[in-house]
């Protein structure tokens, strides 16, 4: 460990001096910075104190000088915190212009960024001596402390609407180029591409339904379907079954061979040969698949992050969300944490700029309601879900329900609830559940009966 005991937090006096002398030389100054910089950023403590009551001051839309600063701190008792009135005066004398008012910004900003850096550093170094921290736990509060560090520094300006515009329109162009109306990623579902326009980068998309519904299976055809048609790479974290288990399920819907001929090893002439062709194009695919069962929603982002920069990613599959791990600074809150994980999922579409889909079980609340179609607050725990996602979708199998052999068309709605950028409705897909494939069928506008076909 560093020695630390002789250094000094990183700091600029001079910087500090000419910005608080700038704002009481021309209070012109005063609205830039206040924009700027928070109290603090000053690291002096008497620099907080005067920069705190010319913001006081400022929003009391009184003049920012020598004389209503002074009067300020002795009214309030706080002069000789900053070393009486010669100190002021000796601010306000050090400064001849404002014209490198920015620059002096730029500096106790950078200055402030550091000594936040060093202090969570700190609480790390502090945290990792405990006895009852894990190595995933810390792992999981470095994540969580330094994740919005690139953020801070990146600032947040206004933009001119001139220059969102020359973006826009390029953008328009280019779309306009484009053959069809997908500007997505297309799944391969033709009334889903069609609602969606292809799966949106910075998406957050939600697939709920009851256990049996085919949820996985649905999920799989379209990661499958965006790593071939779109040449692109996709993340898959499958916390409820084994890579094997779902290798055997997308062999089995690329192949079209019966899972369980597959499982039993029972296969035929005709099947050896498809499963050969299957595992040739899905060796073929930038598919990438992690199994690690209660996985942490930090450690899932940063292998995702790692992922991006060293091949490449166009979609991350997450099977399923409530099977994901928050951090530990919930205390057990389970609502707290899955708005966390809700919240960090989306993050990290918008970090990286794909789509992220990520599966839901729906509450057993589903199951005594007559008409057994899906609703919103049949999400568990969902009120987060429900903010922070683009898409909502919900499955649902009429067939389930019936439990009729001779009725069974193995029809799957997918359910629309909400589309941020976009129609909700109702598409139709066919469920081959013998070779977890689902299929083309048609779309059905909101409001519309679902046409038996």
């Amino acid at each position: 460990m560093l020695e630390t005991q002789n250094r000094h937090m990183p700091h600029s006096t001079d910087a500090e001096q000419a910005i608080l002398g700038a704002m009481l030389l021309d209070e012109k100054v005063c609205e830039d910075v206040k924009l700027k910089l928070q109290p603090d950023d000053f690291y002096h403590h008497r620099h907080r104190i005067i920069y705190e009551a010319m913001l006081t001051l400022l929003e009391q839309n009184k003049g920012v000088d020598v004389t209503t600063v002074t009067a300020f701190l002795q009214d309030h008792k706080r002069i000789s915190e900053i070393g009486g009135v010669e100190y002021i005066l000796t601010i306000y004398e050090s400064v001849a212009t404002t014209a490198h008012t920015d620059h002096y910004i730029d500096m106790v900003l950078e200055k402030s960024i550091s000594r936040l850096i060093i202090n969570r550093a700190q609480e790390l170094i502090e945290q990792g001596y405990s006895p009852e921290t894990s190595t995933q736990d810390l792992i999981d509060a470095a994540e969580q402390k330094f994740s919005d560090l690139s953020r801070l520094n990146q600032g947040s300006d206004f933009k001119e609407i001139n220059n969102v515009l020359v973006d826009f329109i390029k953008n328009v162009e280019k779309l306009s180029q484009s053959t069809g109306e997908v500007t997505g990623l297309t799944t391969g579902y033709t009334a889903l591409d069609d609602i969606t326009s292809g799966l949106q980068n910075n998406d957050l998309i939600i697939v709920a339904a009851r256990p049996a519904m085919g949820k996985t299976a649905f999920a799989l055809n379209v990661a499958q379907n965006v790593a071939k048609l779109n040449n692109v790479n996709v993340a898959i974290f499958s916390l409820e079954m084994g890579a094997d288990q779902l290798v055997s399920r997308l062999v089995s819907a690329e192949g079209r061979i019966e899972a369980h001929r597959l499982k039993t090893g029972n296969l035929e002439g005709a099947d050896w040969r498809s499963l050969k062709i299957a595992t040739d194009v899905l060796g073929g695919l930038g598919i990438y698949i992690d199994d690690t069962p209660g996985i942490r929603v930090g450690e899932l982002r940063a292998k995702c992050r790692q992922l991006h920069q060293q091949k490449g990613l166009g979609l991350v599959l997450i099977d399923y969300l409530q099977l994901l791990s928050g951090s530990k600074s919930n205390g057990g809150n389970r609502q707290q944490e899955v708005s966390e994980i809700s919240r960090m999922l989306k993050e990290m579409a918008r970090e990286l700029k794909i789509p992220v889909i990520a599966l839901s079980q729906l509450s057993r609340q589903v199951e005594s309601r007559e008409d057994k179609r899906p609703m919103m607050s049949d999400l568990r725990e969902s009120g987060s879900i429900e903010q922070d996602a683009d898409i909502v979708t919900f499955l649902y199998r009429e067939d389930y329900y019936k439990k009729d052999p001779e009725t069974n068309d193995n029809i799957v709605e997918v359910i629309f609830a909400k589309h941020r950028n976009g129609a909700v409705g109702t598409i139709k897909l066919a469920f081959r559940k013998e070779i977890s494939r689902f299929e083309n069928l048609a779309f059905v506008p909101e409001g519309a009966s679902v046409p038996d076909l």
